[in-house]
């Protein structure tokens, strides 16, 4: 592996730049170097993009994830459009010379990938949560997860802020075999 990395993370919000750090991490080690940018959503991901590429590679970056959500469309409830996204992304992207780049597009959410393995649910919910072999397909997963986590006490012990020790905890076979976004970024890892 090259030993002068430096990996630019690009999200929406902080737990996901975590929870995708702590993948970085476990897939290539350690020792990867990373830099982040929160956007706080989705439409300031999109509109400061090439500018925060072009501060990020200044600082050094020289390997760059994208992750952006692939969205419900509010007035259907249907996914938004997930090859229109890419295709933004990638013109946005297109605009700062880059030889390395890997977006990624969760389907929905990137809380989706938790619910491919027993294992993360099972620590969430105990025996109330069933593994999908198909975690794209559910809907709102953040939202499930937390109705999946309340206890006795009636409030739910998930939050986004428990996504990098569900990071952690993930089964990274299992999530690659049941959810093609991550597989993608896996793939994208092991190649470096």
């Amino acid at each position: 592996m090259m030993s002068n990395i430096k990996i630019a993370l690009i999200a929406e919000d902080e737990t996901d730049c975590a929870a995708i750090r702590k993948i970085v991490h476990r897939v290539i080690g350690a020792e990867a170097a990373t830099k982040k940018w929160a956007s706080k959503g989705c439409s300031t991901l999109r509109k400061k993009l090439t500018a925060q590429l072009k501060v990020l590679s200044s600082q050094g970056c020289n390997i760059f994830i994208v992750v952006h959500d692939l969205d419900r469309n509010p007035q259907n409830g249907s996914l938004n459009d997930e090859p229109a996204l890419r295709s933004k992304l990638e013109v946005l992207s297109s605009e700062v010379k880059i030889h390395n780049k890997h977006i990624c597009i969760p389907i929905e959410e990137l809380e989706a990938w938790f619910w491919s393995d027993p294992d993360v649910l099972e620590y969430l919910g105990g025996e109330k949560g069933k593994a999908h072999v198909n975690p794209d397909r559910i809907k709102c997963p953040k939202e499930e997860l937390m109705k999946l986590s309340i206890g006795k006490n009636r409030k739910p012990r998930y939050s986004t802020n428990m996504n990098v020790e569900l990071a952690a905890r993930l089964n990274l076979d299992l999530c690659s075999k049941r959810c093609s976004s991550f597989r993608d970024l896996v793939n994208f890892l092991r190649a470096l």
